[in-house]
């Protein structure tokens, strides 16, 4: 049985809570995404929130105050079937990827299980 692991987005950029809103948006619009997974720093990514384009359209200053603190993840060892699980119990169309340890390790997007 396939894990997320197997499947998931790894390499994706991510912010910190002291991420600039035009940082961010650059950002988004740099790598083609609508949202930003928030790292406690760059170094250790601990997985705090998660940022989308709609939450700092008419914001200023930086991510923590627009940041959203209510996410879902699953770990990189779950199977593919339990992350899909998620997604459909959410509606979400995309979920993050931690290690038991709670470190971002990547991204799962409806695409990649459709793959």
């Amino acid at each position: 049985m396939n894990r997320v692991s197997d499947i998931m987005i790894k390499d994706t950029v991510c912010c910190t809570p002291l991420t600039k809103i035009e940082e961010s948006k650059d950002m988004m619009e740099k790598y083609h995404c609508s949202k930003l997974p928030v790292v406690n720093t760059l170094k250790e990514r601990m997985i705090i929130g998660i940022v989308s384009d709609k939450d700092i359209m008419n914001e200023e200053g930086t991510v923590i105050h627009c940041m959203s603190k209510s996410l879902k993840a699953v770990y990189e060892d779950e199977t593919v079937d339990e992350c899909l699980r998620v997604m459909i119990m959410n509606n979400i169309e995309q979920v993050l990827v931690i290690d038991k340890q709670g470190h971002f390790c990547g991204i799962v997007t409806q695409s990649e299980i459709l793959k």
